[in-house]
C-alpha cells in the first residue's frame, strides 16, 4: 500500500469530529511506525530486550 493510501485510510478510520491535531498526531504515529518498521527490516534499531530495558529506565522515574 502506497503512503498516499495509508494516509487516506487512516484518516477515513478516525472519528467524523476529529481535531486538525488528533489527525496530525494520528499520521505522526503512522509515520513512526513504518520508519521503525523500515529500520527494522534494514537489520537497524533496538532489539526488543534492549527496548524493554529503555523503557523501565524511562518509566522508573
Amino acid at each position: 500500500m502506497s503512503d498516499r493510501e495509508l494516509v487516506l485510510e487512516a484518516v477515513r478510520k478516525m472519528p467524523d469530529q476529529s481535531s486538525w491535531e488528533d489527525i496530525v498526531g494520528e499520521l505522526r504515529l503512522l509515520a513512526a511506525v513504518r520508519e521503525g518498521l523500515a529500520e527494522s527490516e534494514r537489520g537497524e534499531g533496538q532489539s526488543s530486550d534492549k527496548a524493554r530495558d529503555l523503557v523501565r529506565q524511562w518509566t522508573s522515574g
